[in-house]
């Protein structure tokens, strides 16, 4: 085994890991197309963000007239406060892992082509990271991604190959082949790595997935249709871990607890949800929900965005086809049709994959953002080395973490609509 320390390369990678990556990192995350990045952003500096909502306003104000009267006024005139529900804002630790192998780095200096492979390997932490950040957008606390369609086809265990679970699940554009997740039918939970997607035709998608673990210890002979799907949990056995605050939560879910409010008590700081059962989103639809924000929200809210998955937003950009803008550039034989960027009214309309569940998403971009305490960095163990071998192996690693949740400024500033249609019929 080769140390690469010997080959004065630890300290150049470790450099390289430390300033070059790090800075790039943070300017790539800041600057992806992602719904995240649409949003404001807030820099969490204690030890969490404490913010207050009021049901209503303050009924201090009195008219006086303009003559000489003697109203008195009295403390009661300036302290009837209306009633105030306190939310609490923290964050949650998102952690990625980096791995090198003394093959890899052997190789990489014999040719010289140990940075190419370094960001060979850094490119695919970045996809994850990227996925992973895109994914908690739209999802839940609970860590719950979607449900099975229909039951999974089981291929029972052999001296070759694991318990293999097949089927289709929504929101599958969330997963990557390689992404461990959770599967929960009933009592049982069953953790597995995806092992591949694929699509026999346009609209749908196989999932296929290596079961490795069984709460009860027994692999599974069926999964029934409608089985939960989770993200990858440190403990199968116990109850699911929390995870980032999303739009799940935050939007579509009504009367829950979150940020410390429960909605259930305070009903007024739940947002509209709109049931389309099926049923197109139209312009109409689209133009009463946001003038409904407009005049039911005490704090000047105002919509100014729309995402949801690119075949609900398709379906609204079919309805304007007739306000498509065209270019046609004689020199180069072409022909330039439609617009880039819908924007509808005030908003800005936003085809996303990772949405979820035939939601649409109607946000007030001033409104909800991501609260930061520490953007990515490496952890190091003391003594400022980024890599440190896993023992009993050839492999070096290197954690990176970040600090990081979902906030809003205003509760129910946003709207949404459930159940939309993908395809105009």
């Amino acid at each position: 085994m080769i140390h690469f320390d010997k080959i004065n390369v630890r300290e150049s990678l470790e450099d390289f890991l430390k300033i070059e990556y790090t800075d790039g990192l943070q300017n790539e995350f800041n600057t992806m197309d992602a719904l995240i990045n649409k949003l404001k952003k807030d820099t969490l500096v204690g030890k969490y963000k404490t913010k207050s909502f009021a049901l209503g306003v303050t009924d201090n104000i009195r008219m006086l007239g303009n003559g000489n009267d003697r109203y008195v006024l009295t403390a009661d005139d300036y302290t009837n406060a209306a009633e105030t529900a306190e939310a609490r804002f923290d964050t949650t630790k998102l952690m990625g892992i980096f791995a090198i192998t003394d093959e890899t780095i052997v190789k990489g200096t014999t040719d010289g082509s140990i940075f190419d492979v370094l960001n060979d390997s850094l490119g695919r932490m970045n996809l994850g990271l990227k996925h992973t950040i895109n994914r908690f957008t739209y999802g839940s606390k609970s860590g719950k991604i979607g449900a099975l369609k229909a039951a999974a086809t089981i291929t029972e265990e052999t001296a070759t190959m694991p318990t293999i679970a097949e089927f289709e699940m929504t929101n599958s554009l969330s997963i990557l082949p390689g992404m461990g997740i959770l599967i929960v039918d009933g009592a049982e939970k069953y953790q597995g790595k995806v092992w591949q997607k694929y699509s026999e035709s346009v609209g749908t998608e196989k999932v296929i997935v290596f079961i490795e673990e069984s709460l009860s210890g027994t692999m599974p002979t069926a999964i029934n249709a409608n089985a939960e799907v989770y993200s990858r949990q440190l403990d199968v056995s116990k109850a699911v871990v929390p995870e980032y605050t999303g739009l799940e939560d935050i939007v579509f879910t009504k009367n829950n607890e979150i940020f410390g409010v429960d909605r259930n008590v305070f009903k007024t700081l739940n947002n509209t949800v709109e049931d389309l059962a099926g049923g197109l989103l139209t312009e109409t639809k689209l133009r009463d929900m946001a003038d409904h924000i407009e005049v039911s929200c005490a704090d000047d809210s105002s919509i100014k965005l729309v995402a949801s998955n690119h075949k609900i937003i398709s379906t609204v950009e079919k309805q304007m086809y007739q306000f498509k803008e065209y270019t046609i550039d004689s020199a180069n034989s072409a022909f330039h049709l439609g617009r880039k960027d819908v924007i509808f009214d005030t908003y800005a309309l936003y085809k996303d994959k990772y949405s979820r569940n035939q939601n649409v998403a109607l946000l007030d971009t001033d409104k909800i953002g991501e609260l930061v305490r520490k953007e990515f960095s490496w952890i190091t163990s003391g003594n400022h080395q980024i890599l440190e071998r896993r023992d009993g192996s050839e492999m070096y690693e290197g954690i990176m973490t970040k600090y990081a949740d979902m906030y809003i400024d205003a509760f129910k500033s946003h709207a949404g609509f459930i159940n939309a249609a993908e395809t105009i019929a």
